[in-house]
């Protein structure tokens, strides 16, 4: 086993640990006796937080050829997945056993603790290439996945307004869509 292929596995516990806890809260909800008012913006996010956490370790395998020695490279394999993972905690609710959740005011009283670690999962991502694949290989500009990613987090961060929430969540759908054709 290569020293990558270790790193690769300990970024997937990570990446499982995020995922494990969205779909381990969708299915909370589907049990629980409490009355879940559903909120489609919130199931949304879940969905792209969950395929965002997919991407990053799939593409964290354009890495393999690369020679893996420094700390700083070894650190930056596995810091963006956390921020993700962070986010997946975030956005995921405690169910009650009874009672009522209503997502609508979960999604809007967590929405910093949510968007925060989703932009420092961004923002860290671009470093992580910078560290890792080295500054003078890195093509950067203003239409990057990191910088629109991070932009478009940003804006959630400062809006309270539903229909920035639902530009932004459209967007980043296609984006998602559309690399998934490609």
């Amino acid at each position: 086993m290569t020293r990558f292929e270790f790193l690769m596995m300990i970024a997937a516990v990570v990446v499982a640990v995020g995922m494990t806890e969205i779909v381990g809260g969708w299915g909370r909800l589907i049990r629980t006796r409490s009355a879940v008012k559903p909120y489609w913006l919130h199931l949304g996010w879940t969905i792209l937080i969950l395929s965002s956490l997919i991407q990053y370790w799939i593409g964290m395998w354009s890495y393999s050829e690369l020679q893996i020695e420094r700390l700083g490279q070894i650190f930056f394999l596995i810091i963006p997945s956390l921020f993700g993972v962070l986010a997946a905690f975030a956005i995921t609710p405690d169910v009650p056993d009874d009672g009522q959740l209503i997502l609508r005011d979960y999604y809007w009283t967590k929405r910093t603790a949510i968007f925060l670690p989703l932009a420092a999962y961004f923002v860290t991502a671009l470093v992580a290439d910078f560290v890792i694949i080295g500054m003078e290989n890195v093509e950067i500009d203003a239409a990057s996945p990191h910088v629109v990613g991070t932009a478009l987090i940003s804006l959630l961060l400062l809006s309270t307004r539903e229909w920035v929430h639902i530009v932004v969540l459209t967007l980043w759908t296609a984006k998602l869509i559309i690399s998934l054709l490609a």
